[in-house]
């Protein structure tokens, strides 16, 4: 049992250790990101988009399924089409008050800290008011109008903190008070990808 539990755990770890190293870094926002004293570390991209790109990073020793921090860096070129940061935060904050209707968890306060808006929200796996959440999620969206190229983008810094079960309760009580610590800090890291033209 223990030789099957042993093999089990480490076909686990080879799995997650290729997914890391298939995924391809789109642009170099640094790795590791440091991020209120902790490192996160580039595991995992998406480019859903030509114009739209996205990569996620985790605490060494976290995973996906159970994290309880990521950190994310996504970028969307707009060129000169009529869009901008603020609209990304617009976008967001409709898409929660469309789920407001279905997790009684779900909230949000878009704040501003040193002249620019932070939005920070809660979410949960739970879809009925009388079904208690197995995990509660914290996120900080820090959206900024950025330039590369001379291609006009949209970049968002975005922190994930996750809680689960017995947790939950704790982190809905202390959530106004960390945001205003992850706040600060989000607007202030100056991550800023560096990208490979080509000319």
């Amino acid at each position: 049992m223990k030789r099957a539990t042993f093999l089990f755990i480490a076909l686990i770890s080879f799995f997650v250790t290729m997914r890391a190293q298939d995924a391809v870094q789109y642009f170099n926002a640094g790795n590791p990101i440091e991020f209120m004293g902790q490192k996160y570390f580039f595991v995992w991209s998406s480019r859903p988009y030509e114009f739209y790109m996205l990569q996620e990073y985790l605490p060494a020793g976290q995973e996906f399924e159970t994290y309880k921090d990521m950190f994310t860096v996504s970028v969307m070129f707009y060129g000169d089409a009529p869009f901008s940061a603020a609209k990304s935060l617009e976008m967001k904050v409709s898409e929660l008050e469309e789920r407001k209707k279905t997790d009684p968890m779900c909230s949000y306060v878009v704040s501003e800290v040193d002249g620019v808006k932070v939005l920070d929200f809660t979410v949960s796996d739970a879809d009925d008011k009388k079904v208690k959440p197995n995990c509660l999620e914290i996120d900080v969206h820090y959206y900024k109008d950025v330039e590369f190229n001379g291609v006009k983008a949209s970049l968002l810094l975005y922190y994930s903190h996750r809680s689960y079960g017995k947790n939950i309760r704790k982190s809905f009580k202390e959530f106004p008070k960390q945001c205003e610590d992850w706040n600060k800090q989000i607007v202030t890291l100056g991550i800023m990808p560096q990208f490979k033209f080509k000319n």
